[in-house]
């Protein structure tokens, strides 16, 4: 059994904020199949159980949400290696996905409090493009460069950004596919 955990924040203020997309991936990947989500408290998360995997939502706020994914591996009995995380990424261009097994959280505070969680660096992650960052102070009151990236990630799509934020998702559901069905070397083969 796997977990595929798509991060965000929960909340209608949040719905459409780039830091959202893994939300998105995971709404859009369940529809695709025809899935139901379930809210359950203990777990602090939104989930769908199939056959082949657990999907969730936590609703911890990113920066907790390492702890959703521990209590559904802790009640599912799923290990590190067999979970999939799915957040935006402030590095990559907007369009671009990678999937990847290991490594640090690069300052994404949701892939680390799963590090955290888990206590292991060993899950893969699909990562999704949000960038770039703009220049820093280039417009607007001058900031530093956490405001700037937080003002960033919790921003809605520009209506340019939206024209491909389909093709973008539909990418990445095909890469959540490929990992159910083929495991994530394959996975990464295929989309990296």
């Amino acid at each position: 059994m796997k977990l595929i955990a798509g991060l965000g924040n929960p909340g209608e203020k949040f719905k459409n904020n780039r830091h959202n997309v893994g939300f998105k991936v995971v709404d859009d990947f369940s529809r695709s199949n025809g899935l139901s989500w379930r809210y359950s408290q203990d777990l602090m998360c939104y989930w769908i159980k199939t056959v082949q995997y657990v999907l969730i939502k936590p609703v911890t706020y990113m920066n907790k949400a390492g702890q959703s994914i521990k209590s559904v591996c802790d009640f599912y009995k799923i290990e590190p290696k067999d979970v999939l995380v799915i957040a935006d990424d402030l590095d990559l261009p907007l369009g671009k996905i990678r999937m990847t097994f290991n490594g640090s959280a690069g300052g994404h505070h949701g892939i680390e409090s799963t590090v955290e969680s888990l206590s292991t660096m060993d899950f893969a992650r699909l990562r999704i493009g949000i960038g770039p960052l703009g220049p820093i102070g280039e417009s607007g009151p001058p900031m530093s460069k956490e405001q700037k990236v937080i003002e960033h990630v919790l921003s809605d799509f520009s209506d340019s950004e939206k024209e491909k934020l389909g093709d973008i998702i539909s990418r990445a559901i095909e890469a959540v596919q490929s990992y159910v069905d083929d495991g994530v070397e394959a996975t990464m083969n295929r989309y990296n």
